[in-house]
């Protein structure tokens, strides 16, 4: 193994954790929350407050989704280009085409499959948890477009796009939120294993 290599490698997994540990702790706490967004109480009791409200809302999906997606799809990339970057062979421009990446990775690593079913998951248009396809088809989006539309709420600076489909799902849409998490938790496990695969390779 080229230690120049596994090190520049290591910096990007190093990172791309970060991101996925980010996401992994802000669905917990939605799943935790019970993703919140109404709150009735008896009137004797008085009305709710901006300040109680904001507080029992302050991790259900209205308040957390898109920066939650968009470094999801970040610590992805890292993820991806960490494990092109090991081979001393490999370049890779300075572009965000995910899907690409993903399919070099799948390339590169075939025998990887909790790591190429998560990538699967989470990047390509077919597979993609119904949350991100309603997102997806409702801004005339494939998921390579998805990266960017949560970047900016406008393509053109002229029309907007249309997130309602993320959010204000309630308890329904817990069920997203709880699979991310076990699917974070089990690609962490395996992109550890095959960092440390790679790094005894002769």
């Amino acid at each position: 193994m080229n230690n120049d290599r596994y090190i520049l490698a290591l910096s990007f997994w190093t990172a791309s954790f970060q991101y996925l540990r980010l996401v992994e702790n802000v669905a917990q706490e939605t799943v935790s929350s019970g993703n919140l967004w109404v709150m009735t109480r008896d009137f004797t009791a008085g009305g709710i407050t901006e300040e109680e409200y904001a507080n029992a809302t302050k991790w259900s999906d209205h308040t957390i989704i898109i920066p939650l997606l968009f470094n999801l799809l970040h610590g992805i990339e890292l993820l991806v280009k960490g494990f092109i970057l090991v081979d001393p062979a490999e370049t890779i421009e300075k572009q965000h085409n995910i899907g690409e990446l993903c399919k070099r990775f799948r390339v590169m690593y075939p025998d990887q499959d909790t790591l190429n079913q998560f990538f699967e998951r989470y990047t390509t248009d077919d597979r993609a948890p119904e949350l991100l396809q309603h997102f997806r088809i409702d801004n005339g989006l494939s998921m390579n477009g998805l990266y960017q539309a949560l970047r900016y709420p406008s393509h053109d600076f002229n029309s907007m796009r249309i997130y309602a489909s993320l959010k204000y799902k309630g308890g329904s849409g817990t069920k997203f939120f709880s699979e991310l998490v076990n699917d974070i938790r089990q690609t962490r496990v395996a992109a550890v294993a095959l960092s440390r695969a790679l790094e005894n390779k002769e």
